[in-house]
């Protein structure tokens, strides 16, 4: 997944939890080495925690904002935290074609993990039927489009029209790109992830969203 770190994450719920990967993540972020001693060969719990406790101090240092995430968090393998903490990186790094973790990666991640039924790989064809979009946009409100799996994917510019008009009118999500060209299999990858952008920015569909299951979980 983050392979200019030399780490692929599939799971992030438990690959995350010893620390390691996450702070080469945020090593590869910041373009900095974190200070303190790195816990590397198969770290204690305790050991764990304080590999965590480094990068979550790091960020903050970084000006990330962090509300309810802790070492603890992480190490246990809570994934709706562990959701927010990714998406607490997207809000900070902004998409920069130049960062050695692109904050696309990130945001690729974040989608993997919160519509796990898509087994999502890229920002082109997996859109282009409409069906990852409309299950994006019931995510983010549960029961606008609960008819995302049952989409055809032979009617992809229909299904394009009706789930980016949706996220429009009821999540206000401009429509910044149209549905034929998110349906076309040309589809340009930078632009399906700026319109994504404005699922994540802050107050965005996606922010409350996410915001709101972590609040379930604190």
């Amino acid at each position: 997944m983050l392979s200019q770190t030399d780490s692929h994450i599939e799971d992030l719920s438990t690959e995350l939890s010893d620390g390691i990967i996450l702070i080469r993540v945020v090593e590869a972020l910041q373009q900095r080495k974190c200070t303190g001693k790195i816990y590397n060969n198969d770290p204690t719990e305790i050991q764990m925690i304080m590999n965590v406790q480094m990068a979550l101090d790091a960020l903050k240092e970084d000006g990330v904002k962090m509300v309810n995430i802790g070492a603890h968090d992480i190490v246990e393998g809570n994934l709706k935290l562990i959701l927010g903490l990714i998406w607490c990186l997207i809000q900070r790094y902004q998409i920069d074609s130049n960062a050695k973790i692109p904050a696309k990666k990130l945001m690729m991640a974040w989608l993997q993990s919160v519509l796990p039924e898509l087994k999502l790989t890229n920002f082109r064809t997996n859109w282009n039927d409409g069906r990852a979009l409309g299950a994006l946009v019931n995510y983010c409100r549960p029961g606008l489009c609960p008819d995302w799996e049952n989409m055809d994917s032979t009617n992809a510019l229909q299904n394009c029209e009706r789930v980016i008009s949706l996220a429009e009118t009821y999540l206000s999500v401009p429509s910044i790109i149209s549905p034929a060209d998110l349906s076309s299999p040309d589809l340009d990858e930078l632009s399906t992830i700026t319109y994504l952008s404005y699922f994540m920015k802050y107050n965005g569909a996606g922010y409350k969203a996410c915001l709101n299951r972590v609040q379930e979980v604190s």
